[in-house]
């Protein structure tokens, strides 16, 4: 949709590829590349379609609407949300929260979630994935984050022991950021009623709250009072079997000291 748009709008001005890569002051290969699909558009690019054709906004919209394609149906509705909680409170039991997540654990994920997806379409969901993490935790006013990570998470090692060590420095590097706070759950906790999902509760600025259950490639956006009641008791009772700060780091330390020295040999 918007490779074609982009052609269909210089095709009318009567313009030459090479004509609209220096009227919109980018280099002709670089819009050549974006025309024929091998690079995707960024938020320069459209910001300078949008000015130089007098768009109002059509390729900053289409880009956008992309970016939600790239999330899974389910949890579209909430992702949209993000940037408007107030406070983020999430579990998972088996991988590192999407909005913590390092560029090279995502990739690992998507490549082994997505065997069918081309190294294109993963790279534009890492870069989204990423971008989401900008967009929450860069802007003026964050929200507090609030994580509760299964100890398997940890344990379970992604595509090398480098990855994961660089996995592990971030999560301890975002532990001294004022907002966030990643608690371990451990091996030792007591059975519990979200093993093997994820949840994802947004606390918004109106007082309201809405839920994101997943499992495997898929997603349940719950916004019924009352169920999502209940899933902030299963929150609350995982939370309080989770390590305290200081124990969560010192378990978050201990795998990463594994993986570097593993990595070294």
């Amino acid at each position: 949709m918007i490779v074609r748009r982009i052609i269909e709008h210089r095709e009318a001005r009567g313009l030459s590829q090479g004509a609209l890569a220096r009227f919109i002051g980018y280099p002709q290969p670089y819009l050549s590349a974006i025309e024929t699909g091998k690079r995707t558009l960024t938020d320069g690019v459209a910001e300078a379609l949008d000015k130089h054709l007098g768009t109002h906004g059509e390729f900053v919209a289409l880009l956008e609407m992309a970016r939600k394609l790239l999330i899974e149906p389910g949890a579209r509705e909430i992702v949209s949300q993000e940037t408007k909680a107030e406070r983020i409170r999430v579990f998972t039991s088996s991988v590192i929260p999407g909005l913590l997540q390092t560029e090279d654990y995502a990739r690992d994920l998507f490549r082994k979630g997505l065997p069918r997806d081309s190294d294109e379409e993963i790279e534009e969901k890492v870069t989204e994935r990423i971008r989401r993490h900008s967009r929450v935790f860069e802007k003026a006013d964050p929200p507090f984050y609030r994580a509760v990570v299964d100890e398997s998470a940890l344990a379970r090692p992604a595509s090398s022991n480098k990855v994961m060590a660089a996995q592990l420095r971030a999560i301890l590097s975002y532990q001294n950021q004022p907002r966030i706070k990643v608690a371990v759950l451990p091996f030792g906790a007591r059975v519990h009623g979200m093993q093997g999902g994820s949840l994802v509760l947004l606390d918004l600025a109106d007082g309201g709250t809405v839920a994101l259950v997943e499992s495997f490639r898929t997603g349940q956006a719950i916004e019924t009072p009352r169920i999502v009641v209940e899933y902030e008791e299963l929150f609350e009772t995982v939370q309080s079997q989770a390590l305290s700060a200081e124990e969560s780091n010192a378990l978050i330390t201990k795998y990463l000291k594994e993986y570097a020295d593993e990595a070294s040999e």
